[in-house]
């Protein structure tokens, strides 16, 4: 008799918090635009606290399971476990084959494993479910860098920049290449 009502418990705490979840989140969420606005259209005081807003929605996958596997990921490649992070993202990409942020992650992560293939294709497929991915874009632009592609590279940081002006390591990059290159057609 305590089983079926442990069941019965699991429905209606199961549908108590389907009402209560957000209606939309990860790279889809509508919020996003007018971040992405402030973020482009500010001088910069903001923008760490904007940025934050902008990866805390993308991080949520709208599935708990895919956000408990990629939490876990995340803590697994901050501690250097690799092996582990990657095996949790393949599987919460094999369930939210759309999380552009688990592309991301594991792109950086496949990085760490030098796995360059690996992590270009990654981070491109982030860029392609989320063209204002600039994370991606700016490890994109670091891969071209490190294999000597610097008109590429100083491009990649260009795009990145587009959606946020104000991250000053591409913004540092792209002012050294830009000088690099000047002189040269770009």
């Amino acid at each position: 008799m305590i089983a079926p009502m442990r069941i019965v418990f699991v429905i209606a705490l199961s549908a108590a918090c389907a009402v209560a979840a957000p209606a939309l989140a990860d790279q889809t969420d509508s919020r996003l635009d007018q971040l992405f606005e402030e973020l482009r259209a500010g001088n910069g005081d903001n923008a760490g606290a904007t940025v934050e807003r902008i990866e805390e929605i993308w991080r949520d996958s709208q599935s708990d399971t895919v956000d408990v596997l990629y939490a876990r990921a995340e803590a697994a490649a901050d501690a250097g476990a690799y092996d582990v992070a990657s095996a949790l993202l393949d599987h919460a990409i094999g369930l939210g084959p759309s999380f552009a942020q688990a592309y991301a992650l594991r792109g950086a992560v496949r990085l760490r494993e030098d796995d360059q293939v690996g992590s270009i294709s990654d981070f491109s497929r982030a860029i392609e479910l989320e063209p204002r991915q600039f994370e991606a874009k700016i490890a994109l632009a670091e891969i071209m860098l490190a294999g000597g592609d610097k008109r590429g590279a100083y491009d990649m940081f260009q795009l990145a920049l587009e959606w946020n002006p104000h991250e000053p390591h591409a913004r540092e990059r792209a002012k050294k290449l830009r000088r690099e290159l000047s002189g040269q057609e770009i």
